[in-house]
């Protein structure tokens, strides 16, 4: 390189960055607390939705919306579109929460349960909001909820950290959480039902011979086979596919399909600072990518029973990150997204 150029090179790079701040998307946080809602926005237009009602029984972000202004959530029972499935009312979007904890069911709560099921049943309780921040590039929102059991007692504070950002048309949403125990004694079960989950869009299920109950926006409720539109294909780090991934160890696992006329590809990320990484995939071809640290003989039972235990006044922290891409995406593209987030 001559003397001319290597004196250009701070200027162009400058430039370069510059560049590429001028044209970053805008992120902005808009905070609603008659609706119990923070929405995310990318550019003036609604990427997701941090949403705290009561009858979500935890906080969720719901919807979850591509580039391409497609949902790759499902609505049901929140904000029920045409031609969703009705089962598992108590996935809702994209949260955090487990089967077993001192035998108590922080998972499938929700207002579909009789009172009988609410009594081993508990809640996570959004309490406040600690640090909202949008701006060039990426956004960043804190809370503190807290587990609640059915007694009322608080076993658990929760500090949950989300990055929002975008890499071209792919949207990304990081995850941090820590939970510290506020009683003397806190036990993780080994329990299936969790712990960090995704319930998708119709068109991202698994295709289902089956007739399967559906609703639409009036909430009436009829039977279908119709398979036309739904497109899931499901895949996972070791390179297993569709029913093949549950109860599997993974680093991460993923669904693509199309939504209307977008191909998109969704995958939920394991981080190897996590407890007991890989972890057991709760991945179900109905329309649920999830990831489980805690559970181990729940999905193989071959396998030793597994507990894990918080004492008052300790933590522990899990780092997940879900990306949604705008395209069709193979597994060495994914393989190559997920060390970056492991470096």
């Amino acid at each position: 390189m001559n003397k001319i150029k290597a004196k250009s090179l701070p200027f162009l790079v400058l430039i370069f960055v510059l560049s590429v701040w001028a044209n970053a998307q805008n992120f902005k946080i808009a905070p609603n607390e008659a609706k119990q809602r923070i929405d995310i926005l990318i550019d003036g237009k609604l990427f997701t939705s941090y949403r705290y009602e009561e009858r979500i029984r935890r906080p969720v972000l719901l919807p979850i919306i591509t580039a391409g202004g497609n949902f790759v959530t499902r609505g049901f029972p929140v904000e029920t579109r045409n031609s969703e499935t009705i089962d598992h009312p108590h996935q809702v979007g994209f949260s955090f929460s487990y089967g077993d904890v001192n035998e108590i069911d922080y998972w499938n709560n929700s207002p579909y349960r009789t009172p009988k099921e609410l009594e081993k049943m508990g809640t996570i309780v959004h309490r406040k909001v600690l640090k909202q921040q949008g701006g060039k590039g990426k956004a960043e929102l804190m809370t503190l909820s807290e587990w609640i059991n059915p007694k009322g007692e608080t076993i658990l504070f929760e500090n949950t950290k989300y990055i929002f950002r975008t890499e071209g048309k792919t949207r990304i949403i990081d995850r941090e959480t820590i939970l510290a125990a506020s009683i003397d004694k806190v036990i993780f079960g080994d329990n299936k039902e969790g712990v960090l989950g995704l319930r998708l869009a119709r068109e991202l299920e698994q295709p289902n011979d089956k007739p399967l109950k559906i609703t639409n926006e009036k909430g009436e409720i009829s039977e279908t086979t119709d398979n036309s539109k739904i497109t899931g294909e499901f895949l996972n780090s070791e390179g297993l596919i569709g029913d093949k991934i549950w109860g599997t160890e993974s680093k991460w696992a993923s669904v693509s399909g199309k939504i209307n006329d977008e191909n998109v590809t969704v995958a939920i990320f394991d981080n190897k600072q996590n407890l007991n990484f890989p972890s057991f995939m709760m991945v179900r071809g109905y329309g649920l990518l999830a990831l489980n640290p805690f559970g181990r003989k729940a999905f193989q039972p071959n396998l030793d029973e597994r507990k894990f235990v918080l004492e008052r006044g300790q933590a522990i922290k899990f780092k997940h990150r879900l990306v949604i891409y705008s395209e069709k995406v193979a597994l060495k593209k994914i393989e190559v997204d997920f060390k970056k987030f492991n470096k």
